[in-house]
């Protein structure tokens, strides 16, 4: 699923840490002020590691 619905909920303003599960086993973390800088995480790294956008399992804040 796309990062955008997984963090449906989890992603709150102000900061924080957040753990993204994708590819059914694979796990990374970032933090982040809000959806649009964790979004912006996700893409830069998915670009270059050649991973989909498209593959969040789930996210969760630490």
């Amino acid at each position: 699923m796309t990062l955008a619905k997984a963090a449906a909920g989890v992603v709150r303003a102000g900061g924080g840490t957040y753990n993204i599960g994708f590819n059914d086993g694979d796990e990374t973390q970032f933090d982040a002020h809000d959806l649009p800088e964790l979004l912006e995480c996700w893409i830069d790294f998915c670009a270059e590691n050649g991973f989909q956008t498209d593959s969040v399992d789930y996210v969760e804040r630490v």
